[in-house]
């Protein structure tokens, strides 16, 4: 049985480099992979189905982040190389450089954000 292309995807996503995360259209993380949970010291029962805006106290409801996640869904659009320098317990201060891109589903199901951090800092 041939395997479709969002589980392609997904056996793909889990093993990315980068801490990466799925969020659903209303900014509540579906998913993360290995290297998102280990980064950040947070468990799958911490942060799925919680808005990203929530995770960790709130240390990821940046004012521009939130403005440029919000134009995804409804635009078509993406971000690319968004520079983020911000302090996120436990693990201190960090410079990430983000990207995000919608995720489109067939059918009815809800499109998806794919929200890759790449950390740079030195």
């Amino acid at each position: 049985m041939a395997e479709s292309g969002a589980f392609q995807f997904l056996k793909l996503f889990l093993r990315f480099p980068y801490s990466d995360k799925l969020l659903d259209g209303s900014f509540r993380v579906v998913s993360g992979n290995k290297a998102f949970y280990e980064t950040f010291r947070i468990s799958r029962q911490e942060s799925e189905g919680v808005r990203v805006y929530e995770l960790g106290g709130g240390q990821w409801n940046i004012p521009e982040l939130r403005e440029l996640l919000e134009k995804i869904i409804p635009g078509r659009s993406s971000f690319h190389d968004f520079r983020v320098e911000h302090d996120f317990p436990p693990i201190g201060r960090r410079v990430l450089v983000l990207n995000a891109r919608r995720i489109e589903q067939r059918g009815s199901r809800p499109h998806l954000i794919l929200l890759a951090m790449e950390d740079i800092t030195e």
